[in-house]
């Protein structure tokens, strides 16, 4: 979907910015960016 598309970029660059997964969600990709939250979340649990 073009809305996964145009989100997965924004999605990194708040993630970089926000050194964490606390991050807001893209208007349109509400499901890509939970998405995306938990699983950042994930790897950074299982990192430690």
């Amino acid at each position: 979907h073009p809305q996964t598309t145009a989100a997965v970029p924004k999605l990194v660059a708040e993630t970089l910015e926000a050194q964490s997964a606390d991050i807001d969600t893209v208007s349109g990709a509400t499901i890509t960016s939970d998405g995306y939250r938990e699983s950042l979340q994930a790897a950074l649990d299982a990192k430690g």
